[in-house]
């Protein structure tokens, strides 16, 4: 099966995501942090969303960025392709609870992607 594309994304999810073996919407929205129905509602060509194809192009949200980051802090950091919130932790010199605690717009720290910006403490 050829993979299949969005003709275009709604406002807020102009990122596109590649589908990879094993994923599922559940799963993707949790990487987002966002609800499994709201996925689906914004891949309208993905006709069953119980069927998935490696190669499937889906719209999910922007990179997250905090609104604000709290006085004190160190600054920002952009993350880059095979970072983890311990490697980026160890670089900073900050523990990985201080780390995953600035920053609760990521909803699940095990889940951080390029471009994602991180408040540093």
């Amino acid at each position: 099966m050829p993979a299949r594309y969005p003709p275009g994304c709604p406002a807020g999810f102009l990122s596109r995501y590649f589908v990879i073996p094993g994923d599922t919407m559940a799963i993707i929205a949790q990487r987002f942090g966002i609800s499994e129905k709201q996925l689906i509602a914004v891949n309208p060509h993905i006709t069953d969303p119980n069927i998935l194809f490696p190669g499937d192009v889906l719209c999910v949200p922007g990179f997250r960025t905090p609104v604000t980051c709290p006085p004190n802090f160190q600054g920002r950091y952009e993350v880059q392709e095979g970072d983890t919130m311990f490697a980026i932790a160890q670089r900073l010199n900050v523990s990985v609870e201080e780390l995953i605690a600035a920053n609760p717009h990521i909803p699940n720290p095990k889940f951080i992607f390029p471009f994602d910006v991180l408040c540093v403490p």
